[in-house]
């Protein structure tokens, strides 16, 4: 992962803004704009990669704005994240200092320049939006676009719209890649039956002999190839009401149907079942959207749960790459002294729970992009799986 730090030596800052100013003259070709960009560096808040690989400098113009003043990175480290990493590392700090909005200025694009071009996608890419473009404000050879993005706190959760509906051996990387501009530090959160599609994990019910066991379950009011299909994917029968089936399955998961649901299917007469291991699918896309992007990203893999104590159904992580799936907090003392001694959050659950709300059961919408969250870690799904010697409801 890249390191970014701030520097605090204004005679470093100054080095550091020279040193890569002057490896991209296709950007910085004025010397008298240059010479001013490595000046004022002494002066600003100054973020880079060390040595000095790249540098962003951040000018502050009120208690709530600031601006990206100067950035680069040399030729030879371009497309390997470390611009990424930098505006990531800029906005935590306008976080820390009370900076909701962050604008940045580039040549506009009634100018076309290969160069500047890039750069413009590249604030896109990493969520600005551009707002207008001024003619005279630099001179009226240079349009200035001027882009801006809300970095305040809090977070967004945004729908991954228009995916094709997903079959067996279906690109999901790719599929999301094409149609959402990813960040380091976001999570990509996917709904169980798009990655049970792609990895073939459906089956077609007139495939199926239903057991005698089968067919006593499901008596005249559902249909015993279903049921069967249960009793496959289930290692225990933790409760039954013909027809319904609370099972506990192969990954420790007690949950209705063991899993196993007909809505959202892709054919008439199709069921679809939990991945074989959702932790590996949610990192095997981790690696995937990885090699696409260039964005470091976590990935959850969801499922609808019923939950004990509680109407209704909410989604659930079953599967987790890159992202802190549970906080521990024993140890922590409360505001007012108190000592935790049990507390634990979900926060991977958590995550899967907003997401769901621009799933949607009948929107057709599998995935979701949640950003503006710090919960990168090394979880697994698995880690919320209760053991059987501890589950209360055995």
């Amino acid at each position: 992962m890249t390191q970014v730090v701030e520097i605090q030596e204004p005679a470093e800052r100054s080095r550091i803004a020279e040193a890569v100013l002057r490896d991209l003259p296709e950007w910085f070709g004025i010397e008298e704009a240059t010479r001013r960009y490595i000046e004022d560096a002494a002066t600003l808040p100054t973020l880079a990669v060390e040595p000095d690989l790249g540098f962003l400098c951040l000018k502050q113009h009120t208690p709530r704005a600031g601006e990206i003043y100067v950035m680069g990175v040399r030729q030879d480290q371009h497309r390997r994240g470390l611009g990424r990493a930098l505006v990531a590392e800029a906005e935590r700090w306008c976080r820390a200092h009370g900076i909701r909005y962050l604008q940045v200025k580039t040549l506009g694009p009634s100018l076309p320049d290969p160069g500047y071009d890039a750069t413009r996608l590249f604030y896109e890419a990493v969520g600005f939006v551009a707002i207008e473009e001024l003619h005279g404000l630099w001179s009226h050879d240079n349009p200035t676009l001027i882009l801006v993005k809300d970095v305040g706190p809090g977070f967004s959760v945004t729908p991954v719209e228009g995916l094709p509906e997903l079959r067996e051996e279906d690109d999901l990387a790719a599929l999301i890649a094409e149609r959402a501009a990813l960040e380091d530090g976001d999570v990509v959160v996917v709904a169980q039956k798009a990655v049970s599609k792609v990895e073939g994990r459906v089956v077609a019910l007139e495939d199926v002999e239903p057991s005698e066991q089968a067919r006593d379950i499901a008596g005249d009011g559902a249909d015993p190839r279903r049921i069967q299909v249960i009793l496959d994917e289930a290692v225990e029968l933790v409760r039954v009401r013909p027809p319904l089936l609370i099972a506990r399955t192969r990954h420790g998961y007690v949950c209705g149907s063991a899993g196993v649901d007909a809505s959202n299917a892709p054919e008439p007469g199709t069921v679809v079942l939990l991945p074989l291991d959702s932790d590996a699918s949610a990192a095997r896309l981790r690696e995937e959207l990885r090699e696409r992007t260039g964005a470091d990203v976590g990935v959850i893999v969801t499922d609808s749960f019923g939950r004990p104590w509680r109407a209704a159904t909410t989604d659930v992580a079953i599967g987790a790459a890159g992202v802190e799936v549970v906080r521990d907090l024993a140890g922590e003392r409360d505001p007012a002294g108190y000592e935790l001694h049990a507390t634990r959050i979900a926060v991977a659950d958590e995550i899967a729970g907003a997401a769901q709300l621009v799933f949607g059961k009948l929107d057709r919408v599998p995935v979701a992009i949640v950003r503006g969250l710090d919960v990168r870690g090394n979880g697994r799904g698995a880690d919320i799986v209760i053991p059987p010697e501890t589950d209360l409801f055995r």
